[in-house]
């Protein structure tokens, strides 16, 4: 408006300017004449009035101009916002979002590609079964170990949704099936759906940023799988200082069956604080579960480090009992480019079935009770756990969020001239299948239960040359003591528990993630 009012004064200006510069050039003196033209003031009167005109002429053009240029101003602001809502960030895989409207999308999934060679025990390469173990699945081997797809994002009223369906092996498995609340006003999290109960960081860290190809083996051989349930989480959601999560679960989703009637109880608790550059990880974690009624029994076994083959060196074979109770404690510590790690988990087997039992209660017809597997005259209980080492040769940090091992992020990734992340791993893995259930100096059920013990050493090599890629390389060596499969295979002048044998395995991985 400024620059209107300028110019709207300076041509009405102008045009009384006029008239006294003309009259300066006149004579005072001489006589003037009879006015036979318009008065000289009317004309000025005229110009000024037409000049006014054209002012307010030129004034309507630039109001117009500018509301024009506003409304132009508004169209382009709503492209831009449409822009932004329909043009995908990048976050290893497109991210669709509407954060006005509450709405995310993001497609998500990864591969594992395994080979590798279990080796047989002390060297022996004889061909067929011994002792359960298959030795022609033994020796060199492949695997696609996952290869799932899926989708994670939230929804409208601070919902959350992740789904993922694994491939691998010619059918269709569940991954984690979720759906999550968050509160907005206290540190509560509720999620419904196919997930791991709470039970260890090793078992609540994805596979696909483990240290080794394989979780821990006490996850394994006590039968730590995804399950239907429901559970809620209590967390400090500011500094990421503690975690609790508890939850309560039925059997696992793919059990087609209509007799779901084994559960399962969880609790979990971390203190995770950052003390200067070190991070720490102290907790532990209890669960309570409850074997299929229909089928109340338990197997415990684990493989020799790897899924490479499907055989396992220590195995209790199928336990009567109603079920188990399991108490772990963890810890980890992450400072720079150096982390350490340690679990420990105890179970004990709840109310295991004498052969008297086992034998009434198949035999009463008004319950659908049935035991089924080894009958006992004790309860047992096993012990598993591991401590590993691991250090980042490129000066990286290993990832660490949610009471989890967490992405690390690469320094110089190999696509901006760099040699990505390079990370050495060292673990020592101990299970203990094997335990005396009553006075005798038997080695056999029902008064010992020889499920054998394996000792394994680990050490990996993981290159990381971008965020989204790993590639790993593992040697493992276990050493069995006891165990169904030691009984036909060495030392059988000896007891059956002190009997050993060892194996090597070598192993390794590529890994693609979206």
């Amino acid at each position: 408006m400024t620059r209107k009012f300028v110019l709207a004064a300076l041509l009405t200006g102008s045009a009384f300017i006029a008239t006294p510069a003309f009259a300066a050039t006149q004579d005072p003196a001489a006589e003037q004449p009879e006015a036979t033209e318009p008065d000289a003031s009317d004309s000025s009167a005229d110009a000024t009035i037409a000049g006014t005109g054209q002012v307010d002429d030129m004034q309507a053009k630039i109001e117009l101009l500018q509301a024009q240029v506003e409304a132009l101003q508004e169209a382009l602001d709503g492209v831009k916002a449409t822009q932004v809502k329909a043009v995908p960030t990048w976050k290893g895989g497109p991210e669709f979002a509407d954060k006005d409207a509450g709405f995310t999308f993001k497609p998500k999934g990864f591969a594992q590609f395994d080979a590798g060679y279990v080796g047989y025990p002390d060297g022996d390469q004889r061909r067929g079964t011994v002792s359960g173990l298959n030795f022609q699945n033994l020796g060199f081997n492949t695997r696609a170990r996952r290869i799932v797809f899926g989708a994670e994002g939230t929804l409208p009223g601070r919902f959350g949704y992740k789904v993922e369906f694994n491939f691998a092996q010619g059918t269709v498995d569940y991954e984690d099936v979720i759906l999550t609340y968050d509160f907005e006003k206290a540190p509560l999290q509720v999620s419904v759906g196919n997930f791991y109960p709470y039970s260890s960081l090793e078992t609540m860290t994805s596979s696909r940023l483990g240290s080794m190809l394989e979780r821990a083996s006490f996850t394994d051989a006590f039968n730590y799988n995804r399950r239907l349930g429901i559970g809620i989480q209590y967390s400090d959601k500011a500094t990421d200082s503690y975690l609790i999560q508890a939850g309560i679960f039925s059997t696992p989703i793919n059990d087609a069956s209509f007799t779901r009637t084994g559960w399962q109880a969880s609790l979990r608790a971390l203190y995770t604080p950052t003390l200067g550059t070190t991070r720490l990880h102290i907790g532990a974690n209890f669960q309570h579960r409850s074997n299929n009624q229909e089928s109340l029994g338990q197997q415990y076994r684990a493989r020799p480090l790897t899924q490479i083959t499907d055989q396992r060196f220590i195995d209790t074979g199928t336990l009567a009992s109603k079920g188990d109770d399991a108490l772990g404690v963890e810890f980890a510590a992450v400072a720079k480019s150096l982390h350490v790690a340690a679990e420990a988990q105890k179970v004990w087997v709840r109310d295991a079935f004498t052969a008297a039992e086992l034998a009434e209660t198949n035999a009463d017809p008004e319950d659908n009770d049935v035991a089924t597997g080894t009958p006992l005259n004790g309860d047992p209980s096993f012990f598993g756990g591991y401590f590993e080492v691991g250090y980042y040769l490129t000066g990286e940090t290993r990832g660490y969020k949610g009471g989890k091992w967490d992405r690390t992020k690469v320094l110089r990734p190999w696509n901006e001239g760099g040699w990505g992340a390079i990370q050495l791993n060292g673990r020592v893995d101990y299970v203990d299948l094997s335990d005396r259930v009553a006075d005798s100096a038997t080695f056999t059920a029902p008064n010992y239960v020889n499920g054998g013990k394996q000792l394994g050493f680990q050490a990996s090599l993981i290159w990381n040359p971008v965020d989204w890629v790993r590639f790993m390389a593992q040697y493992g060596h276990v050493e069995v003591k006891g165990g169904p499969r030691a009984a036909g295979l060495v030392d059988l002048d000896k007891p059956l528990n002190k009997r050993k044998f060892g194996a090597d395995t070598v192993a390794a991985r590529a890994q693609i993630e979206f």
